[in-house]
């Protein structure tokens, strides 16, 4: 007899409560085979799967991958090498284009100097140190050209209409009322003041500012400094 408050089951709740239960327990073996079944087909894989070469082939990837980052290290450092290197000699390249155009533009000035103090009678020896800072040159689509200018560039004009001074006005005015001494027939004494011609002696190292050839033979030595234009 049930002891009170105890349920009883009748056999057909006892039968089912039993089928439930081996159902759930059915359903729960089906998994775990599953899951064995995905596991068990995985490990083939790895059938005849050699740890040791694994850890072979873990290893020369890894040293690939060392050497490989030393070598592009290697090369950005060479790269680093090749960019500075050009840059030095575009530097260097750039230098002597500025001596260069330094000195034909110091032979433009000279040349065109001496030619208008040469027609005035004047002395370029004495002359060209002073009238040299009254001419510049300036770039134009044939090359240069030399104009009278004051000291901060400015164009010099000789007219209220603003024609550009010339060579000969600039000589034969400013140049004229300073250096009056500087000019054959303006007040020197004796002999006249000496003058230099093409055809005089000259001091070693030096080439004359009307000299166009002995210029252009020698833009070497007068880029590095070695030879003077005077």
């Amino acid at each position: 007899m049930a002891e009170e408050g105890d349920k009883t089951f009748t056999q057909e709740e006892m039968d089912a409560a039993i089928a439930a239960a081996n159902t759930a327990l059915e359903a729960s073996r089906d998994a775990i085979l599953g899951e064995k079944k995905v596991a068990t087909d995985a490990l083939k894989k790895f059938d005849g799967f050699d740890s040791t070469e694994f850890k072979r082939l873990q290893d020369a990837e890894a040293e690939a991958a060392r050497i490989k980052a030393t070598e592009e290290g290697d090369w950005t450092k060479l790269e680093q090498k090749l960019i500075e290197a050009h840059g030095t000699e575009m530097t260097t390249k750039e230098t002597r284009i500025e001596k260069l155009m330094g000195a034909l533009q110091k032979h433009l000035v000279d040349a065109e100097l001496t030619k208008a103090i040469s027609a005035a009678k004047g002395d370029a020896a004495l002359l060209l140190p002073h009238a040299r800072a009254f001419v510049q040159t300036r770039e134009t689509d044939d090359g240069f050209e030399v104009f009278v200018a004051d000291e901060k560039g400015t164009p010099l004009v000789s007219d209220g209409q603003g024609t550009p001074m010339t060579m000969a006005q600039l000589v034969e005015g400013k140049l004229a009322d300073e250096y009056p001494r500087a000019f054959e027939g303006t007040g020197s004494s004796g002999g006249g003041a000496s003058k230099s011609s093409a055809g005089g002696q000259r001091i070693a190292g030096t080439i004359a500012a009307d000299d166009g050839g002995s210029f252009m033979d020698n833009l070497d030595g007068i880029a590095e400094g070695k030879i003077q234009v005077r």
